[in-house]
């Protein structure tokens, strides 16, 4: 079942001599419990890309509809709530709230939301997530790999419709990378969770389903064997 699509989208900032075409015209769609991976050079329109998905900006054209929601029809109030029920977003570099724990950053989109949620759940997250003895520390107290499994935590807590990973392992060594990816393709398997990563890296992208590259903004089909989409 379709969970994604992208219709047309197309990003330009300033104007005249000062243009750019940061998308041009993409249009995709991703199924439900799919793991895709966007891969590209710098300034091929990747991060661009995930965030206008994500709805942290806004298209010059097109349309993004998630679970049949065309999510620019929101205004910017309930975008906002719209993106922190159903997307979840998994920066590189962590984006934690340093005076909070593990346990508490993890929790902070249902605080914002008022929302409550069982002891029993948190635990099966901690524990996936490999983080149970380290629940009760700040993220000055962790490493660079266990602070971006919190920030994964914090993406998984809401049970969002898709998860925007943002090159997730760019700020790790390669066990700490290793661990990150093998966490969201148990999270991708074993949840069903639907992922969206970015990276540059095209050993780290054949973990997922599927691979799109852009090129210059648009989407760019390589060889069969190297690219199914």
């Amino acid at each position: 079942m379709e969970i994604l699509r992208v219709e047309n989208l197309t990003k330009i900032y300033g104007k005249g001599l000062t243009k750019v075409v940061a998308l041009d015209n993409v249009s995709f769609s991703v199924d439900e419990g799919e793991f895709v991976a966007i891969v590209g050079a710098s300034g091929s329109g990747k991060s661009t890309l995930l965030h206008l998905i994500g709805g942290v900006d806004r298209p010059t054209n097109g349309k993004v509809y998630i679970n049949n929601k065309d999510i620019y029809s929101l205004d910017d109030d309930n975008l906002a709530i719209f993106r922190r029920r159903q997307v979840g977003l998994i920066y590189q570099f962590y984006n934690l709230i340093p005076i909070l724990n593990v346990e508490e950053n993890i929790l902070l989109p249902i605080a914002l939301d008022n929302r409550e949620i069982s002891q029993e759940k948190i635990d099966e997250l901690l524990k996936l997530l490999n983080l149970t003895n380290r629940k009760n520390h700040l993220p000055s107290e962790l490493s660079g790999g266990q602070q971006q499994r919190t920030s994964i935590g914090r993406a998984l807590i809401t049970n969002p419709a898709i998860i925007l990973a943002d090159e997730p392992t760019g700020n790790l060594d390669s066990k700490a990378s290793e661990e990150i990816v093998s966490l969201l393709k148990k999270s991708n398997k074993e949840l069903n969770q639907t992922i969206i990563m970015i990276t540059h890296n095209l050993e780290i992208a054949k973990v997922a389903d599927r691979i799109i590259k852009l090129e210059d903004g648009k989407i760019s089909l390589g060889d069969k064997d190297e690219f199914i989409k």
